[in-house]
């Protein structure tokens, strides 16, 4: 008896471990914050459940170039190993990492800032697991080439590389999309005349018959190359506004993306559609996130992403300031969705609020949850224009579980907004509490305005309120409870 009694014990202690280890290793949050300003680039997880970030620090000093870091972190988020790199003088972006088993790849852009970013082209770096260097290579642009945009694509013993460069910094440029071998010494490319009309290519699919899907995200058009990158024929993208597009293919036929949505006398932020073939949008599934006053943009790099279909992650920052989407005195929040494979939305998360964020990348990881990068600018607490690193991986919920004692990591399943406001608030509501009850007290405690939302999306007469600050509490039996402080100027 004694004997079951402390097996049983074990056997205990052992579940609860494994339940602590477990919890540990779903959720985390990642900060970079310097007094240097640091641009987000690009977020992967390994084959062996780790984690690579790489960013950007432009150094306040104008005569110092940008320097590309590359932080090695554990499954719960702790730096094992970091590296920087320079280029001959230039400002160093590593646009997109790539692991394989025995090696990480580095595909980056650099250029040369006080020559309107000329003297550019493509750096190649190949890493041992331990960001031990073994090779770099680098691929010059017409020397008297801007580089407008880069970005790359891992394609079965390949890397498929497109973007934008240009003499006239009045036109977009001359797309391009280039192949290269593992080892950088092998070379397809295309190159389109420079046109003002011109776009960028940005998101490439290698077929299996070794065609390839590539799509320029500013021209909102799918090109169709052969095996030689001679183009086949090219096709509309309907709907989404230029620039904003994503797109991940689940076949050769078949894709999910994500844009903004242009429609004409129109407030419809956010779209996402599967489409059956590319160049026949009758067979498609098409959806829209919701209607809304503030600009809602997928996330700058990768803004869908899923490892089953049946858990789809989209990711976008909410109230985006398109004409300063670095330094917007505005606060903002990190969006992230997750729908089944038909699209329909099981529940919305909001972080952010207290700041200016911008979600630069969303990544389905291995254990059902997800991973975001992005970037912060405190308007509130500087008075430079300086930004910060911020990586917050979620658990299968998009929940981030534990002690986290940074206003940022906190969850909101409802949005108050304007913050401060005048004449009056607006609520929008995650879709998994179709309502709520509203109330507001004024700085005595007492209530001052109780109200019942039926809708996402509320506005709330408050021109009688007299200025000061409030106290507002949204419920609902769903499991909704939001409280914050809100001010009325």
């Amino acid at each position: 008896m004694k004997k079951f009694f402390y097996c049983n014990l074990l056997l205990i202690f052992i579940l609860a471990f494994r339940v602590s280890l477990y919890s540990q290793r779903t959720s985390w949050k990642y900060n970079i914050k310097t007094p240097e300003n640091e641009y987000f680039n690009d977020i992967i997880q390994t084959q062996d459940n780790r984690f690579i970030l790489t960013y950007t620090t432009v150094h306040s000093a104008p005569e110092n170039d940008g320097v590309a870091s590359i932080i090695l972190l554990s499954s719960e988020g702790d730096v094992l190993l970091e590296k920087h790199i320079c280029h001959l003088n230039r400002d160093l972006h590593i646009n997109n990492i790539f692991d394989s088993t025995n090696f990480i790849y580095l595909i980056g852009s650099y250029s040369n800032k006080e020559q309107q970013h000329r003297q550019a082209g493509i750096a190649f770096y190949k890493m041992d697991n331990s960001l031990n260097l073994e090779d770099s290579s680098f691929y010059n642009f017409p020397e008297s080439n801007s580089l407008f945009v880069l970005h790359a694509t891992a394609g079965q013993n390949e890397f498929l590389i497109g973007g934008s460069y240009h003499i006239d910094l009045n036109s977009w440029g001359s797309p391009f999309f280039y192949t290269f071998n593992h080892e950088f010494d092998s070379i397809n490319a295309i190159v389109f005349s420079e046109q003002a009309q011109n776009g960028y290519f940005q998101r490439f699919h290698k077929l299996t018959s070794n065609e390839y899907w590539v799509v320029d995200v500013l021209k909102r058009r799918y090109y169709h190359f052969d095996s030689d990158l001679l183009l086949i024929n090219n096709y509309p993208i309907p709907s989404y506004t230029p620039g904003s597009f994503d797109a991940k293919w689940d076949s050769d036929t078949s894709f999910y993306s994500v844009g903004k949505i242009f429609k004409q006398q129109s407030n419809i932020n956010l779209g996402y559609n599967k489409q059956f073939h590319p160049f026949d949008t009758t067979g498609s599934i098409t959806k829209h996130w919701h209607i809304s006053d503030t600009i809602d943009f997928p996330a700058f790099k990768e803004s869908i992403d899923f490892n089953s279909k049946d858990s789809i992650f989209i990711g976008a920052t909410r109230n985006l300031s398109v004409q300063n989407p670095y330094f917007a005195q505005q606060a903002s929040w990190l969006i992230i969705l997750q729908t089944d494979s038909l699209l329909n939305v099981r529940w919305e998360r909001f972080y952010g609020g207290d700041a200016y964020y911008v979600m630069g990348k969303i990544i389905s990881t291995q254990d059902g949850g997800c991973l975001i990068g992005g970037w912060k600018y405190d308007y509130h607490n500087t008075t430079t224009e300086q930004t910060d690193i911020i990586v917050l991986k979620l658990n299968s919920e998009g929940l981030l579980v534990g002690d986290h004692e940074l206003p940022e990591t906190r969850m909101h399943e409802a949005i108050v907004f304007p913050n401060p406001g005048k004449d009056a608030l607006q609520i929008r509501l995650a879709v998994q509490h179709p309502t709520a009850l509203l109330e507001l007290y004024d700085a005595n405690g007492r209530l001052v305005l109780s109200q019942q939302l039926y809708q996402k999306e509320s506005r709330i007469a408050v021109d009688h309120l007299p200025k000061g600050t409030y106290i507002y509490r949204l419920s609902a039996d769903t499991g909704l409870r939001e409280s914050g402080k809100w001010i009325k100027q």
